[in-house]
């Protein structure tokens, strides 16, 4: 993906409702520990144990409506301490894994009623209602379902009984988020409409990505959109709206946070799988993945390893290199975590992550030049992407909240290679096939702290302040082996003798080099007031001030032929500050239904346009951040005991100077603020419990995204007009789960049987490329061989439908490049934990 020619951009589960609690997931002391737990109503006595013994736990709402918990005051380890907690209560620990404790009624032998009934593929208590499993979301333990705004959750075992691997698996199945998927590494998430391209944007793009709240998105134009794999996580939480008060800019349509699962300090652990997979008509691949858990010194230091080794198998054949099956990506690497423990109320973590994704030859097929699945280079297309993070985080109870403090080292590479004959071949007849070559790095750094009131509190807050300072860096060449030759004999009678020499010397007829940095400051913060149970009041904002500095330097036969001369060096700076608001009101009148009104803003970078601008090609030298808006109203509701459940949210959203990609009649591509757009629609997602073996969750999401307002691109380009769509969304979406779990027989099976379903999208609004709709099925069955030892065997894309995902096409420039999901893949699974 080029910042400086066009041509160059070719290239849970079942959530529901419980009240559970939740705390940093650490391991179960043998030691004792001091607890100072009142006697008060479950609702708040399991929270306030969890966050003294250091532990997560997990608990339906209707397991402790009108419960109340007994004081534990002394030394105790957790497992005696939550005995003396629960007693008499008629509470049972399910389960209790040295990290996460489940809890449940009492069996009906022991006089109790029956327990919980499980998400499909979920985590799981028992039987008889659908369970909410609970993750972190906005830098604070909560329920999923208590949130006053939008917010989806996939823990990691959700993940792993998916079979999910990368954000195409879940994001799909995600109310709201439409995937954009072409090149791994840079395949694009779309939330609520929020999208001026369906590429890489020329600045900051609409949605954030995050590993345990740490930025992976640049400042500027994007080097690379990291897709951690999923094996091992804790969770991954999708946020829709904006979300600029609690993690800044490029969230205006919403953030994906990875929550890396954190080190046992009691338990040794080993989680070992491997897959073995083939596409109908394509290659076979598979992966090998590792985690080791490591108490170095019982219950105060351990050390948690986790490393992928993964071939997704390609399935486009390349007729003009002659490869079949040329498209595979291969991914590799992992993290190293380590936490410390020096006392009850101080836990220090660090983690080291290392992720390639290095993709043999870009896998769109050319159906009008080749064929289906097929396409035609001269050399195969490659892109090579690398993510790094070194990060410590300290946190520190204060007894009336949490202290966290974050330092962050992050750097990304791209390394890539496209034909881009089709391109530039009637201006330079003859040449030799024409490689657009890229290299890009960003590295900075980021801090943050932040200060979390100790929830269940009738006043709770959250403040912060944070600074990102990052540097880019973009080299592009465009060149051919005999591009000074002929540039020399087809262009001396213009521009003299020796143009070949002058403008394309060693066949580079262009380059240039963006060096680019930008730094985001802010204080940020959220208060919520509780007036009753019943009602609640969050106010919160954040100021922020954002800084980019950037020399552009070009030159070459191209920069000539545009106007430029053969050499031109650009200089330039911006600065920006605002203030992004935000307030809900909620209602909760029962344990079984929830409402609230939500208001929130925003933002991102502002940059300089790195192009020349010409009286042929005239090209803003900046342009400035957007604004956005976001209104929504949304329930939450439990009908039958939580066999069924209702989650439905409305919005409108007011976004205004839109940042656009554009490009110069001459292929020279820049971004200006122009334009208005209005996004509405209804997000739902409903859960039922059909029995006590079979669960159904439906999410149905309608979208209406368009401009509000006509605009005129200038350069002799069409105008865009008003009620034109935005790119990269869909009027409808439908995903289904259907999940049968028979615990209660041999080998205990568990099947599962998903749906999606997206219309017909818009592209770029300046090209006519098909984005037409999708209808994808995938089944999988798995099997407990022992009980170690699982075997899952799927099917994904049942009807072999040639789904596309994303699309490019410039008549007489680029030919129809379609991107695809991957056809009919079948696969097995082995799975050890121990």
């Amino acid at each position: 993906m080029s910042f400086f020619g066009e041509a160059f951009g070719r290239h849970s589960l079942m959530a529901s409702t419980a009240v559970v609690v939740i705390a940093v997931a650490s391991p179960a002391f043998a030691q004792a520990k001091t607890f100072d737990v009142p006697a008060q109503p479950a609702e708040t006595g399991i929270p306030e144990f969890a966050r003294q013994a250091d532990r997560q736990v997990l608990v339906s709402g209707a397991a402790v409506r009108g419960k109340h918990v007994n004081a534990v005051r002394g030394a105790y380890s957790v497992s005696e301490a939550l005995a003396k907690l629960l007693e008499g209560t008629g509470l049972r620990v399910a389960s209790d894994d040295g990290r996460t404790v489940l809890l449940a009624p009492a069996r009906a032998a022991d006089g109790q009623s029956r327990g919980d009934a499980p998400a499909p593929g979920g985590d799981k208590q028992s039987s008889t209602t659908v369970t909410e499993v609970v993750v972190t979301a906005e830098k604070r333990k909560e329920d999923v379902r208590k949130i006053s705004g939008s917010v989806s959750a996939f823990t990691g075992k959700q993940l792993e009984t998916l079979g999910a691997q990368s954000m195409q698996d879940y994001l799909t199945m995600t109310p709201g988020v439409e995937f954009n998927s072409d090149i791994p590494g840079e395949s694009r998430a779309v939330i609520r409409g929020v999208s001026s391209t369906t590429e890489i944007d020329q600045g900051q793009g609409t949605v954030g990505y995050f590993i345990n709240d740490v930025p992976l998105t640049d400042p500027y134009f994007a080097v690379a959109i990291p897709d951690i794999d999923a094996f091992d996580v804790d969770n991954v939480a999708i946020l829709r709206g904006p979300q600029g008060t609690l993690f800044g800019s490029a969230s205006l349509g919403g953030s994906i946070n990875y929550q890396a699962a954190t080190p046992n300090l009691s338990q040794y652990q080993v989680h070992a799988q491997g897959t073995v997979e083939t596409i109908d008509n394509g290659g076979t691949g598979g992966s090998g993945k590792l985690m080791v858990n490591l108490p170095v010194v019982n219950d105060t230091f351990a050390i948690r390893a986790v490393y992928v080794y993964r071939q997704d198998p390609g399935f486009i054949d390349n007729i003009g290199t002659g490869e079949k099956d040329s498209n595979t990506t291969l991914i590799r690497g992992g993290r190293v975590e380590a936490t410390w423990k020096p006392t009850p109320s101080t836990t220090i973590s660090y983690m080291f992550l290392d992720q390639t994704e290095d993709t043999a030859d870009l896998g769109y097929q050319e159906p009008l030049a080749a064929g289906p699945l097929e396409k035609t280079s001269h050399f195969p297309e490659f892109a090579d992407f690398m993510t790094r993070i070194n990060s410590l985080r300290i946190d520190q109870d204060l007894g009336f909240g949490t202290l966290t403090a974050t330092a962050t080292y992050h750097e990304k590479t791209q390394v890539s290679d496209g034909d881009d004959t089709s391109f530039f071949g009637a201006l330079l007849p003859g040449i030799d096939p024409i490689h657009g070559s890229q290299s890009a790095y960003a590295k900075g750094t980021t801090f943050e702290v932040r200060l979390a009131s100790s929830a269940g509190q009738r006043f709770e807050y959250l403040i912060g302040a944070m600074h990102d300072d990052t540097r880019e860096d973009f080299a592009d060449t465009y060149h051919a082996a005999n591009a000074e030759q002929v540039v020399e004999t087809d262009w001396s009678p213009v521009f003299g003798a020796g143009i070949g020499a002058l403008g394309a010397p060693n066949g580079v007829f262009f380059f240039g080099d963006l060096p680019f940095r930008g730094q985001e400051s802010a204080a940020f913060g959220e208060a919520t007031y509780h007036f009753n149970d019943q009602w609640k009041v969050t106010l919160g904002g954040r100021e922020f001030e954002t800084e980019s500095h950037n020399t552009s330097i070009t030159g070459g036969f191209f920069d000539l032929l545009t106007g430029n001369g053969l050499s031109n060096t650009l200089q330039g700076s911006q600065k920006e500050s605002g203030f992004t608001p935000k307030a809900s009101i909620t209602w909760t009148p029962s344990g079984d239904f929830m409402t609230y009104a939500l208001v929130s803003k925003g933002f991102r970078f502002g940059g300089p346009n790195i192009n020349p601008s010409s009286p042929g090609n005239p090209i803003p030298p900046t342009f400035a951040s957007d604004s956005l808006t976001n209104y929504e109203v949304g329930f939450r509701s439990s009908l039958f005991d939580r066999r069924l459940l209702l989650d439905a949210t409305a919005f409108y959203i007011d976004w205004s100077n839109i940042q656009l990609r554009l490009a110069t009649p001459a292929g020279l591509a820049y971004a200006e603020n122009a334009g208005r757009a209005h996004n509405y629609g209804v997000e739902g997602t409903t859960t039922w419990l059909i029995t006590d073996q079979l669960t159904l969750r439906t999410n149905l999401t309608y979208l209406e995204a368009a401009l509000a307002s006509d605009f005129n691109p200038g350069a002799g380009q069409p105008i865009i007009g008003k009620g034109s769509a935005l790119p990269g969304t869909a009027k409808w979406q439908v995903s289904n789960i259907l999940s049968y779990d028979r615990e209660d027989l041999p080998g205990k099976p568990l099947f599962i049987l998903t749906h999606r379903y997206a219309s017909d999208r818009a592209k770029n609004y300046l090209d006519g490329a098909p984005l037409g709709g999708y209808s994808l099925f995938d089944a999988r069955a798995s099997f407990r061989l022992r009980d170690d030892l699982s075997l899952s065997v799927f099917v994904d894309n049942l009807g072999n439908d040639r789904a596309i995902s994303s699309a490019e096409f410039e008549p007489g420039a680029i030919p129809l490049e379609q991107y695809l999901f991957q056809p009919r893949t079948v696969g097995l699974t082995l799975d050890f934990k121990m």
